[in-house]
């Protein structure tokens, strides 16, 4: 008996660890506005292209049902300060039949998005994208964490 639990955790690490994050989806960060001075609110705009059959989860829903929300992460600096919270941009949503909670996600394309005020001109923003991506065919689900950093 516990050689075929040990084998079917085995085999599904492998499944897990066979897969290249960036054949799943490819991340783009950007400013909405180029050239803000300081003083100006601008968004910070995350897209990702997400392949056929996949799917991210969104990032406006509790992470206490089972799939996780994305999370994104700011390195603090002096160049620009946070407004709010960050936006999904029209997730899809569903009910988990096992928890029978609403969860929020995407396909093929997403978008999340937040407010800075920009304090120095030329500054940076970076920091990590973190969430989970599952494949709609077999259920296989793929942690991530991704950097960035856009000026």
């Amino acid at each position: 008996m516990i050689y075929r639990i040990l084998m079917l955790v085995l085999c599904c690490a492998g499944s897990v660890f066979g897969q290249d994050l960036k054949d799943i989806s490819r991340w783009k960060v950007s400013f909405s506005k180029a050239g803000a001075k300081p003083g100006e609110q601008v968004e910070i705009v995350f897209s990702a292209d997400i392949n056929k059959n996949w799917k991210l989860y969104s990032s406006d829903f509790k992470g206490d049902i089972g799939p996780l929300p994305t999370e994104f992460a700011f390195n603090a600096n002096n160049a620009y300060q946070l407004v709010g919270e960050i936006r999904a941009v029209k997730p899809l949503k569903a009910v988990d039949p096992t928890w029978d909670k609403a969860y929020t996600y995407f396909t093929d394309k997403a978008e999340f998005r937040q407010t800075i005020r920009v304090a120095k001109a030329g500054g940076k923003v970076s920091g990590t994208i973190k969430g989970l991506l599952c494949s709609n065919e077999d259920g296989l689900c793929v942690p991530f964490k991704e950097s960035f950093e856009v000026h």
